[in-house]
């Protein structure tokens, strides 16, 4: 295996490599990309997450960018985002992400949720901070509302600091959702007018 072609991994923008990108950066067959995998995890260049999903030895990530890594194309929202941008206190004790499809699996000893979403829910209101993707606060309680009409989430009014959101992009997400979803951030929201 040619040095340049190690170098070309550890100059990668992303800490993370599925079977398929050693395949297009080694031009290599699937099953050769394999073999490469298992060789370069032996020379301790590489680290086997999971199934298909390797990291580099010693590459800084955060928690965040293994969600997003692996399951693609996902996005960080529902309570992980609550929480991120300050909108709820609790801490989730999983990782719960948006996708085009359901999933679950454990990762560096943590559980990833993927809950789904149909591609007009997830191509808007996401930004990149740090080394990942996140739902902007507004999409992120949207998103959580929405699951919570498929029964899937417990939130309450009371749970959420409504002040933290931008009243016009809430609004113009919203056109987004079904008529259930809409009337739910009637309800956040006159739970916020009447505490105040």
């Amino acid at each position: 295996m040619a040095d340049n072609k190690i170098s070309k991994l550890l100059s990668a923008e992303s800490p993370f490599f599925t079977i398929s990108s050693l395949q297009a950066i080694f031009r290599v067959t699937r099953k050769s990309a394999r073999t490469i995998a298992a060789r370069l995890v032996k020379k301790k260049v590489l680290i086997r997450l999971r199934r298909d999903l390797y990291a580099l030895v010693n590459s800084k990530y955060s928690i965040f960018s293994l969600a997003n890594a692996l399951c693609q194309p996902s996005i960080i929202s529902l309570e992980s985002a609550l929480n991120y941008w300050g909108l709820i206190v609790q801490v989730p004790q999983i990782i719960f992400s948006t996708a085009l499809r359901s999933y679950q699996c454990r990762a560096d000893n943590i559980e990833f949720v993927y809950r789904h979403l149909a591609p007009s829910l997830i191509r808007f209101g996401q930004v990149r901070v740090e080394d990942f993707y996140i739902a902007q606060p507004e999409k992120a309680f949207l998103d959580t509302l929405y699951m919570r009409t498929k029964g899937l989430v417990e939130l309450l009014p009371e749970d959420v600091d409504m002040g933290k959101l931008d009243a016009e992009l809430l609004a113009y997400y919203v056109r987004f959702y079904p008529d259930t979803v809409k009337e739910l951030v009637r309800v956040f929201g006159k739970q916020e007018y009447e505490a105040k």
